[in-house]
């Protein structure tokens, strides 16, 4: 499903504090995998993740989904695979603190293209239908601000599975949150890879990473070992 090869990133390019972010990074996810992405902070993670996630460009190299390389596409179509295949977790949640659990799980739907977006009330229906599986639904008309920082990320990964994306892509989404609240939002992560989706988990932290089926170290912008945990 994904497909890297020799991707180079450089910030600044072209200027006296040029930095390359990412030297030559090659690699491939499988349809169905759970993997994680674990380094140290400035290793390269993120870079890595906001180029799967089509939120930002790479200097040289491919970069495919399902066999369509994206480096030759249009903007236009970028943006409609990545709101078509992907969706994005954030550490610190991203919600819109004074919408509803239900209205933040809505904001996908409401954007979607003309062709794929439905009517209002089979968009609610979906939304409820989110926050059901990941076990929001009770939560569904209060605002966020007024949930916790587990339900908070219950309810980003309910908007970011609303438009039923087939890559679920993760940056530190346990990362603000204790131990075993993170053991209850890594079960989410396993429950929804269990139905088929590919995912894709950026951490520093190794419990987290050893809930995945493989995981791929990144150091100093460089993919230095890949492994599957014990």
């Amino acid at each position: 499903m994904i497909y890297l090869k020799d991707i180079v990133k450089t910030y600044n390019k072209g200027k006296s504090n040029a930095y390359e972010a990412l030297h030559g990074i090659s690699m491939e996810i499988k349809d169905g995998e759970m993997a994680a992405v674990i380094g140290t902070s400035g290793a390269g993670k993120s870079t890595l993740l906001h180029i799967l996630a089509c939120i930002d460009g790479y200097d040289s190299g491919e970069y495919a989904i399902d066999g369509m390389e994206l480096g030759k596409i249009s903007e236009k179509q970028m943006a409609q695979v990545r709101n078509e295949k992907i969706g994005m977790v954030m550490q610190d949640f991203a919600l819109v603190e004074g919408f509803t659990a239900l209205d933040n799980v809505m904001i996908p739907l409401d954007f979607a293209g003309r062709q794929h977006r439905r009517k209002r009330k089979e968009r609610k229906e979906r939304a409820l239908e989110m926050l059901e599986l990941v076990g929001m639904a009770e939560y569904a008309d209060k605002q966020t601000n007024n949930l916790s920082g587990g339900q908070k990320q219950r309810v980003a990964i309910a908007r970011a599975i609303a438009n039923n994306p087939s890559i679920i892509l993760a940056d530190e989404p346990t990362g603000a949150l204790d131990s075993a609240t993170t053991k209850e939002i890594m079960k989410v992560f396993r429950d929804l890879n269990e139905q088929g989706r590919t995912i894709i988990i950026v951490t520093h932290d190794p419990t987290v990473a050893e809930e995945c089926s493989r995981v791929i170290r990144i150091e100093d912008g460089r993919i230095v070992k890949q492994e599957t945990p014990c």
